[in-house]
């Protein structure tokens, strides 16, 4: 079975190791050591930049345990980055789904505008994680500080699959940029021909919308 289908179903299992046992004797615990009592906790601010950096790790254990304690799903670090935001820009799809599935809010961008959407768009992300953020709820047009969208920053960078992806979910390619770029036109400019092809052709954002399954 593929890992990457059954992470919900994972999610109870890693939220309950991370549960202390109810009835375990204290003599099975050890004592703290005057070194390890002595030192601060941590303070919340620290507590977030760690649960997003284990997002952008993938490590689950970790990013459960954190939920279980419970940290806001939804926090921004020192960056105004999310924990979503962190695992979408590395690709970690399982943090992805454990987070969406905890409540993650995948309309929340960083200081620069930039949604998880654009992010995954930028790392390079496959359609699989793309629909993840879609079927929860993301604005497939978002546009960040400079008025880029996902299908443009797709274009720009020649990304082909990603642009016949997001033209099939909706994305509007006639949005410009503030500079005033479409996708179309920023495409044209750098010669990526195949990429002018697909966006030409595009069905309009209605009918694609409707055509989703």
């Amino acid at each position: 079975m593929n890992p990457n289908k059954i992470v919900v179903a994972l999610l109870p299992l890693l939220l309950a190791a991370c549960a202390s046992t109810p009835g375990s004797p204290e003599a099975a615990q050890p004592a703290a050591t005057p070194a390890a009592a002595a030192q601060p906790a941590l303070t919340q601010e620290e507590r977030v930049a760690f649960f997003v950096n284990h997002a952008r790790a993938g490590e689950l254990l970790d990013v459960a345990r954190e939920l279980k304690a419970g940290l806001d799903v939804n926090a921004f670090d020192s960056l105004d980055q999310t924990a979503l935001i962190g695992a979408v820009s590395h690709k970690q799809i399982l943090a992805v789904k454990l987070l969406l599935n905890s409540g993650a809010n995948p309309g929340l961008a960083d200081r620069a505008g930039w949604t998880p959407l654009i992010h995954a768009v930028y790392a390079g992300a496959d359609p699989e994680l793309l629909g993840l953020l879609l079927e929860a709820g993301a604005d497939i047009n978002g546009r960040n500080d400079r008025g880029i969208t996902a299908l443009y920053l797709a274009s720009v960078s020649g990304r082909e699959e990603q642009v016949s992806y997001l033209l099939s979910r909706g994305a509007d390619p006639t949005l410009a940029s503030k500079a005033g770029y479409t996708p179309l036109k920023i495409a044209q400019l750098k010669g990526l021909q195949k990429v002018v092809a697909l966006l030409k052709d595009a069905p309009s954002p209605s009918t694609a919308a409707r055509a989703t399954p």
